[in-house]
């Protein structure tokens, strides 16, 4: 059995595996030029000459051994190729090298941290393969394997990553600020459309916490009349409370109310919330001023106040389509409200300063929790390609009852087939990468699928809805969707945008993880699992459940595909730009 490549303990190697992650990455992404013969690599990093065991996986994806990464002067690790030897060669300025170099020893500093405090963290406290899900939300640590900034976490101290970070699991009170209404848009609850949203807040709150900051909001003068609630993660209080808020909370426009209500713990995304305290009650995603692997974590308003649309958009489309009930059943957690502050709702007067200063900064999303049912048989899909303290995959008892073969094929149907039909079927990609799924399964043999976070994720092109009289309608939504470009926000002028979305976050760098281990740990070859995708949307092709001149817009048989420069895009980041490289495409036939 060969040693994993991502034991879910950081260990001394871990600044290996971020620079083992940021190599793979120069050299998917074409930064860097290599020759790959017999499973060696050669490349150049600077005027070191380096190499390296692995091998190219589907879609082109380098995967390098651990530890192996050597000069050619050197039989150890590579000493001489330090992160900073490294960074000195990325092509992008100096400031942009600066600050990736600070996410990087932040992503070392942080694993160190869980390390030395091992006994701390939930992941350590029982087998994972016994926790429940909302435990998994926590103990899931490892961090994305593509991402070298994988725990970044700009701005967090150690202190502020053992009080919010997921891994400890602490649960904390959210804290409340009052808004002037003028500054406020809701989206709030569209099946009651009588809602105010002081009803809203009293649903939500419950009467005793709701009757405590409304005493509160009248003791500083305020009232119903002129503000409105929302609440503020603690360490975004903290952060803004003496900068970009004092002018708001100087002249009143923000009342600050102090903590109260339920606890929360963060889930793996970190700043989606778990209600500790009621369990059944909303999951809640707050911005936080935070850079984690690929941007920063803010929560734009127009995609804040279109999440209820949205949500219920796919809840129709799903509802009433069979195929998700009897052949390939999908769920999705409904975003049902958002708030947010913008300044699109003054129309006479500027916005002040302290507006533009905290654009996407104050804000808040509500998402149903999964039922209570699902509690104990159901994980988040990013466990299925993490190693246990055993030495073996999560996923191995699973394997072992069921039969790799026959175990595969069933995760394959239940994961592929439903997000494939949402997209060929009825138009609509959705970015499916392992934080947004949520794998359902009986004693570990794969059921159904959750779906999650559609406000910023979700793609289509009008022409290509089967539906479109069920398409939000946007411009009503939000000011900002007004005259748009097309390719900005959520409508595309091409399948190829919708094909590329839904290859690359459920094939490229999700299911590819799953690939990578069963040929690591089982010796199944990669080519077997992309073997098995492709008989099986074969298959889906042939079921006459949708036609054929369908799916051919979005043909996933082609040789080359493109693929996102995630590492590029991190290094040289434009507005609305997506910059993409041609891949080989392990779904060719």
């Amino acid at each position: 059995m060969n040693t994993p490549n991502f034991p879910h303990v950081c260990d001394s190697t871990i600044e290996q595996r971020v620079i083992k992650q940021l190599i793979e990455a120069l050299l998917f992404e074409k930064l860097v030029e290599y020759t790959y013969v017999n499973q060696l690599f050669n490349f150049s990093i600077g005027k070191t000459q380096c190499k390296a065991t692995g091998y190219i996986g589907g879609f082109g994806r380098v995967r390098l051994e651990q530890n192996s990464i050597t000069s050619t002067q050197h039989t150890e690790f590579c000493n001489t190729l330090s992160l900073e030897s490294i960074i000195e060669t990325l092509p992008c300025d100096d400031n942009k090298k600066k600050t990736f170099h600070e996410e990087l020893r932040q992503t070392i500093k942080l694993c160190h941290w869980n390390k030395n405090h091992a006994e701390d963290l939930l992941s350590n406290q029982s087998s994972r393969r016994l926790q429940s899900y909302s435990e998994l939300e926590s103990s899931i640590d490892e961090g994305h394997p593509y991402h070298p900034s994988f725990k970044a976490r700009t701005g967090f101290s150690e202190a502020d990553h053992a009080a919010y970070g997921p891994e400890t699991a602490q649960s904390f009170q959210l804290h409340w600020l009052a808004i002037k209404r003028i500054f406020l848009t809701h989206s709030l609850p569209l099946e009651d459309t009588t809602l105010t949203d002081k009803g809203f807040w009293q649903q939500e709150l419950g009467h005793s916490v709701f009757d405590d900051l409304e005493q509160r909001l009248t003791l500083q003068g305020g009232d119903w009349k002129d503000y409105s609630l929302l609440p503020i993660h603690p360490w975004q209080w903290h952060h803004y409370k003496n900068t970009s808020l004092t002018p708001a909370l100087n002249n009143s426009d923000i009342l600050a109310l102090g903590s109260a209500g339920d606890l929360y713990k963060a889930s793996i995304s970190v700043r989606t919330l778990l209600n500790v305290s009621r369990p059944e009650k909303a999951h809640i995603k707050l911005p936080l001023n935070m850079v984690n692997t690929s941007s920063i974590r803010n929560l734009d308003p127009h995609a804040v106040t279109s999440a209820p649309f949205i949500s219920q958009w796919l809840s129709r489309i799903i509802n009433d389509d069979p195929y998700f009930s009897y052949q390939a059943p999908m769920h999705i957690l409904e975003e049902y409200a958002g708030i947010t502050v913008a300044s699109s709702i003054l129309d006479k007067a500027p916005s002040p300063a302290w507006v533009h200063d905290l654009h996407g900064q104050l804000a808040v999303v509500f998402r149903k929790s999964p039922p209570s049912d699902y509690e104990n048989r159901a994980v988040p899909f990013s466990a299925l390609a993490v190693m246990e303290n055993d030495g073996m995959p999560f996923i191995h008892p699973w394997i072992d009852r069921y039969g790799l073969k026959k175990w595969l094929t069933q995760l394959i149907r239940v994961v592929v087939l439903p997000v494939w039909h949402l997209l060929v079927h009825h138009g609509i990609a959705i970015e499916a990468h392992g934080q947004n799924i949520v794998l359902v399964h009986n004693e570990g043999w794969p059921e159904t699928i959750v779906l999650r976070d559609f406000h910023d994720s979700v793609e289509y092109v009008k022409d290509y809805l089967a539906a479109p009289h069920l398409e939000p309608h946007f411009n009503e939504i939000n000011t900002a969707y007004i005259d748009a470009p097309d390719n900005k926000y959520y409508w595309m002028t091409s399948e190829e945008a919708l094909r590329e979305l839904v290859i690359d976050t459920l094939f490229v760098f999700n299911i590819s993880e799953i690939a990578h281990l069963l040929e690591r740990e089982y010796q199944h070859p990669e080519s077997d699992t992309w073997s098995e995708v492709i008989d099986q949307l074969s298959q889906y092709a042939l079921n006459g459940c949708t036609a054929l001149d369908r799916i051919a817009k979005v043909d996933p048989f082609n040789d080359v595909i493109q693929t996102e420069s995630l590492l590029t895009l991190k290094l040289n980041p434009a507005q609305d730009a997506i910059v993409s490289h041609d891949i080989p495409n392990a779904l060719a036939k």
